[in-house]
Order: structure tokens, then C-alpha cells, then sequence
């Protein structure tokens, strides 16, 4: 395994630091100095925290790339994948995504919109249901992620394959169709 890059270090240090202190409390001397590098080294990487941010954006992005690069194009397949995925939540990401939700209120809004984008561009492989069940398959998607984000309480897996199995049945709604 390659040793990772002083960015990527940096962007860990900064991403743990968001999540142990919270957004607003990051300062720059602390991101260097967690992640073991001068000021003047993170400022080589990153010359803002707002640059920051967007490395982590950046990370975000790559990862949900990988992911949908996987996607079936099959209606009935592209329902199972999403909610698998949905209830598939890796640790590393765990931290990036609660990273990111915590600088929300904490940099300005672009954060936000960026966070937006993300979804809707994890979310695009449900373009090819219907409308109306696109939608219900990523709320409930998105709900069971967040909920397993959070570390609430999961529904067992044979509940959550019922769940995928009625959305699956809704591709032969007619008013779906419609819609």
C-alpha cells in the first residue's frame, strides 16, 4: 500500500479535527499541527480553510464516483444497488460525510450547495426508474444511510430486502409510469 501524500494527510488531520472539535473550532495552525506539517507546508496545499473544504469535497466526490461507476442499469437492479448501498456505510466515509455536514453552518453556504451537488450526483443512477419511484427509493435510501450515519437503530436485513423487494414491485405500477 502507498504511503499517503502530505495532502491526503493533511486532509485527515482536517477531516478528524472537524469531527472531534467542530467546524467553527478548526483552525488552521491546528490542521497543521495534527497533521505534523508546518503552517507554511498545509498553506502549500491548501492557502485557505476554504480550500480545505473543497479537498474534502473533492475526496467526497471521488468516492461516490466509484460507487455509481458500479451501478446496474437495470430498473429492478439499480433499486436493490441503492439501498445496499444505502445500508453499506463505510467508516472512513462515516467521518467524511459528518466532517462535512458539521461545516455547513460553520464555513458559508457553499458548503451546503456543494453537499447538494454530491447528493444529487450520487442519487443520478435512479434516473432510470420512473419519477415518482426514483424518489421513494432515495428517500428511503438516504434515510436508512443517515440513520446508520448517526448509528441509529438498523431494521434487520431481511426487512430491508422486503423493503427493496416492494420498490422493486412498484417498476409494474402503471400510475408510476405515468408520473
Amino acid at each position: 500500500m502507498a504511503r499517503p501524500t502530505q495532502r491526503e494527510v493533511i486532509l485527515d488531520a482536517f477531516q478528524d479535527l472537524i469531527v472531534d472539535v467542530g467546524a467553527a473550532n478548526v483552525t488552521l495552525e491546528a490542521a497543521a499541527s495534527r497533521a505534523g506539517v508546518s503552517k507554511g507546508g498545509l498553506l502549500y496545499h491548501f492557502p485557505s480553510k476554504s480550500d480545505l473544504f473543497a479537498g474534502l469535497v473533492d475526496r467526497l466526490a471521488d468516492a461516490i464516483d466509484d460507487t455509481i461507476a458500479d451501478a446496474p442499469d437495470d430498473p429492478a437492479d439499480v433499486v436493490r444497488w441503492y439501498i445496499d448501498a444505502a445500508t453499506d456505510v463505510v467508516d472512513g466515509e462515516n467521518t467524511l460525510w459528518l466532517a462535512l455536514f458539521a461545516a455547513t453552518d460553520a464555513v458559508d453556504d457553499d458548503v451546503a450547495v456543494l453537499l447538494g451537488d454530491l447528493f444529487a450526483r450520487y442519487s443520478r443512477p435512479l434516473d432510470v426508474l420512473p419519477p415518482l419511484l426514483g424518489e421513494h427509493v432515495r428517500l428511503v435510501g438516504d434515510g436508512l444511510y443517515f440513520n446508520a450515519l448517526v448509528g441509529g437503530p438498523m431494521p434487520a436485513a431481511e426487512h430491508i430486502a422486503q423493503i427493496a423487494g416492494s420498490l422493486v414491485r412498484g417498476l409494474s405500477s402503471s400510475s408510476d409510469h405515468s408520473d
